[in-house]
């Protein structure tokens, strides 16, 4: 095009115009969408997608209602490989999203068993029967394996997960560096645990509780311990402070050690202060000429005032 300006394609759901990536490939053959591109684009397809999955809370038959609706034909075996390749990666531990793209992508694949005699090829045709053989929960996503090692192989999928989520919130709050710390919190998210089934199964807890609170106490998180440091935690901050203080700071120095003469003022305010404070006060007070004159001042004074008296001495003998 000119001026190099990419094609826009106009999408019928959002009415808006959008660049040629937006749009999935026309698979009717140019029979209604002869531009070959969908005519809405894949945002809006995904949104069609989503709504009507929430009705009819199946992945198979929402795939087939989008192929009526965007006139996209329909085959089990075309599902069945998007199902298999969904399972992959939801065992990869990848999130599934456009699912409708992948049923596409097989279609293609799966082309060489379909016929392709005309332009009609994946034009929507009704298969009598969609074929279900287990619902896919594309919101179930792999627990990490690290995760598992974590907390350990023998475990269910909700025990780590409220094991997860306990140790998460400990972490929130209190510390846990060392390899002990850790050893010890993760003790009492499975005494927490053991705590959770006991009372589901209507057991006693009395020696689980004591044991989560000689846990807590080696932890130093009882509740207890917690309001005691809270309580000392401004006088430890303000002997940290004089510690500190007395560690940095060469104050013993000033009495005790010659040296500290040097650090008695280092920004030399003694002088600037005698020199512009002290000197100018005393001269307006005292009405003295007292002159702000350093050493190499002084020096060249004095050797002014010895010419000064060698031209008086030798007026005086030329008179």
């Amino acid at each position: 095009m000119e001026n190099n300006e990419k094609e826009k394609y106009y999408c019928r759901k959002c009415m808006k115009s959008l660049p040629e990536d937006n749009f999935y490939q026309a698979m009717d053959g140019g029979l209604v969408d002869s531009n070959t591109k969908f005519s809405v684009c894949k945002n809006c397809v995904q949104d069609i997608f989503d709504i009507v999955y929430k009705e009819l809370n199946s992945m198979e038959k929402t795939v087939h209602r989008l192929c009526q609706i965007f006139n996209i034909k329909f085959t089990n075996e075309a599902l069945d490989a998007t199902k298999s390749h969904i399972q992959t990666m939801l065992e990869n531990g990848k999130n599934v999203k456009a699912i409708f793209s992948i049923y596409l992508m097989k279609l293609t694949a799966t082309k060489k068993s379909m016929n392709k005699g005309g332009v009609n090829d994946f034009q929507y045709e009704d298969v009598g029967t969609i074929f279900t053989e287990k619902q896919i929960d594309t919101s179930s996503v792999p627990m990490p394996m690290e995760i598992v090692k974590f907390w350990g192989n023998d475990l269910s999928r909700g025990d780590i997960e409220f094991l997860e989520n306990e140790y998460t919130e400990f972490k929130n709050t209190h510390s846990a560096d060392t390899r002990a710390e850790v050893v010890l919190l993760k003790q009492v998210c499975y005494t927490l645990l053991n705590i959770k089934k006991a009372r589901l199964a209507s057991d006693p807890t009395d020696k689980l509780v004591k044991e989560l609170q000689d846990l807590m106490k080696s932890l130093t998180i009882s509740p207890n311990v917690a309001k005691s440091n809270a309580l000392n935690a401004g006088g430890d901050s303000y002997g940290q402070w004089i510690a500190d203080i007395e560690r940095s700071e060469p104050s013993q120095w000033l009495l005790s050690d010659p040296r500290g003469q040097i650090y008695r003022d280092v920004g030399d305010t003694d002088s600037y202060f005698e020199k512009y404070i002290v000197r100018p006060l005393r001269g307006f007070i005292t009405g003295s000429r007292d002159f702000n004159v350093d050493e190499n001042e002084e020096i060249e004074r004095e050797f002014d005032d010895r010419e000064v008296n060698n031209f008086v001495n030798l007026d005086e003998e030329i008179n």
